[in-house]
C-alpha cells in the first residue's frame, strides 16, 4: 500500500508553505561527453546546455544504469533499477513494466501540489496499465517506446495510428510544442515537467533546418538540435517570468551508442552504452536553480539518477517512502553548496558487476564492451576482478587489482553485503495479467521473425 506523507515547516507553531519552485527535468537519450561543447566536443555547438552548465552547478560523477528503462525505472523509484524488479529494456514483448505498488517521483509530486507532465519517451511498459498517467503524470504526449525511423510502439496499431499522427514519430518538434504548452498553461501554479527527449538517440535524423549545421554529420546536427529545444525550453520560462523559480536538470540516461562504427566517444571515459565502464554509467549533469545554486559551481562527489527522488521531495516538502527501501538520498546540500560531514554516497553499484567505493572501481562481473560484437573494434573487456583507481585513471585503463588485493577484498565484501541487501528489499516489476515468461518468448520470436 502506498503510504505519503507531507512535511510541513512549523514556525511558532503555524504551518507555514514557502513557495516552491517549479522543476524541468530535461533526459536526452544516449549521449556521453563528446556530443556537448559543455563538456569538450568538438565540432559540435550546445550553446543552451552550455548556458545550464554557466549558470548553475556540474555534477561530474552523476550516475545512471546503461541503458534506457532502467535509468528511467530508478529515476522514477528512487531506487536501483533491480530493487524495482527489473534490469533491462522493457521491450514491446516484455509484457511488463513499473509496478502499479511503487511510489513514483511524480505522484510525490502531485502529494505537494504540483501540476505534473510527462512529454517525450516513456519505456516503462506498452500496455494501459503502465501508461503515465496511471503513474503520476496529470497529463502524457508522447510515446510508450519506438523503433525504426519514425514509428511509434504501442500493443495495436490503432494506438501506433494515433501516436505517429500526433507525435510525427519520435524526432518532431510536436514534442516540443507540447513541452512549451505546458510551462505556459501551468505557470501560474508548481509545476513539474519530465522532457524525456528521444534525441540523439539512433537513428540520427535531423529536422531539415539542422541538417549540415555541425561538423559532425547527422549526430552532431541532432545534437545541435537537442540543444535548439532545451534553447526554446528555457526562453519560454524567460518568457513566462519563470527562470528564478524553476529548478532545470539536463541529464542523459545512457552513454553513446558505439555499435555503430562511428565516431561517438564519452569523452575520457571508457566504452558506452549496454556498458558498465564509465562510458556507459557516468554521464553530463547540470543543474541550475537562480538563487539557490551558485553558478559555475560543481561537485565531485558521487550522486545518481535516484537521488531526484528525494531531492524533489525535499524540495517540495513531502516526505519519500517510508514503506520501503530506497537507494536514492537528497543530494539538496551538494546542491546548496553546503558543507556536509561525510559523502551522501560513499558507494555506488550497478547490476552487480560493478561497485565503486569512493575513488575505487571493482569490476564484480566481467565487463564486455557494449553494443554488438563486430562492432567492438580496439574495445576490450574487463575480467571479473579488475580494480581501477578513477582518480588516477578515470579511464580505467589500468587494472591495479595485484598491487591492492585488500581493496579487492574490501569492495569485494562491499559487493556482497549490497547484494544480500538487495535480494532481500526487492519488489516486483509489474506484469500484464496473461503475462508468462513462454508467452513474452512468444512475442519476441514473432517481432525478431523466426
Amino acid at each position: 500500500m502506498k503510504k505519503i506523507c507531507l512535511i510541513w515547516i512549523v514556525l511558532a507553531g503555524v504551518a507555514v508553505a514557502a513557495p516552491r519552485p517549479n522543476i524541468l527535468f530535461i533526459l536526452a537519450d544516449d549521449h556521453g561527453f563528446d556530443a556537448l561543447s559543455a563538456t569538450g566536443a568538438k565540432g559540435i555547438a550546445t550553446p543552451s546546455i552550455d548556458r545550464l552548465r554557466d549558470e548553475g552547478m556540474v555534477l561530474t560523477d552523476f550516475y545512471v544504469h546503461n541503458r534506457c528503462s532502467p535509468t528511467r525505472l530508478a529515476f522514477m523509484t528512487g531506487s536501483q533499477s533491480d530493487r524495482a524488479g527489473w534490469h533491462a529494456v522493457i521491450y514491446r514483448w516484455s509484457m511488463v513494466g513499473i509496478n502499479a505498488d511503487e511510489i513514483t517521483t511524480p505522484e510525490l509530486l502531485q502529494q505537494a501540489g504540483y501540476t505534473t507532465g510527462i512529454v517525450g519517451k516513456w519505456h516503462l511498459g506498452e500496455y494501459e496499465q503502465f501508461n503515465p498517467v496511471n503513474h503520476g503524470f496529470d497529463s502524457f504526449y508522447g510515446f510508450m517506446k519506438y523503433e525504426g525511423e519514425k514509428e511509434a510502439i504501442y500493443r495495436d496499431r490503432e494506438l501506433v495510428e494515433k501516436v505517429k499522427q500526433k507525435t510525427d514519430g519520435i524526432h518532431s518538434e510536436k514534442l516540443l510544442a507540447a513541452g512549451i504548452e505546458f510551462i505556459e498553461t501551468n505557470k501560474d501554479k508548481p509545476f513539474f515537467l519530465f522532457y524525456s527527449s528521444p534525441l540523439p538517440h539512433q537513428p540520427w535524423n535531423p529536422s531539415e533546418r539542422f541538417k549540415g549545421t555541425s561538423e559532425k554529420g547527422n549526430h552532431g546536427d541532432v545534437m545541435q538540435e537537442l540543444d535548439w529545444q532545451v534553447g526554446e525550453l528555457l526562453k519560454t520560462l524567460d518568457e513566462q517570468g519563470l527562470s528564478e523559480n524553476t529548478l532545470v536538470i539536463y541529464a542523459t540516461d545512457n552513454g553513446p551508442q558505439l555499435n555503430f562504427g562511428g565516431e561517438e566517444k564519452s569523452g575520457i571515459y571508457r566504452d558506452g552504452k549496454w556498458s558498465d565502464f564509465e562510458g556507459g554509467i557516468r554521464v553530463p549533469c547540470f543543474m541550475r536553480w537562480p538563487g539557490k545554486i551558485a553558478p559555475g559551481s560543481s561537485c565531485h562527489e558521487i550522486t545518481a539518477i535516484y537521488d531526484l527522488l528525494p531531492t524533489f521531495c525535499e524540495i517540495a516538502r513531502v516526505s519519500p517512502p517510508q514503506d520501503r527501501v530506497i537507494d536514492g538520498r537528497s543530494i539538496l546540500p551538494y546542491m546548496l553548496g553546503q558543507k556536509v560531514d561525510s559523502p551522501i554516497h560513499d558507494a555506488f553499484m550497478v547490476n552487480g558487476s560493478t561497485f565503486r567505493y569512493g575513488d575505487w572501481k571493482l569490476i564484480y562481473k566481467k565487463q564486455d564492451p557494449g553494443g554488438t560484437e563486430k562492432y567492438w573494434g580496439d574495445r576490450t573487456s574487463a575480467r571479473a576482478g579488475s580494480l581501477f583507481n578513477l582518480k588516477k585513471d578515470p579511464s580505467e585503463t589500468t587494472d591495479v587489482s595485484m598491487q591492492h588485493p585488500e581493496v579487492v577484498s574490501e569492495l569485494t565484501r562491499r559487493v556482497e553485503s549490497a547484494m544480500k541487501d538487495l535480494k532481500k528489499n526487492t519488489r516486483e516489476i509489474g506484469k500484464t495479467p496473461d503475462y508468462s515468461p513462454e508467452k513474452s518468448n512468444q512475442l519476441r520470436k514473432q517481432k525478431e521473425g523466426y
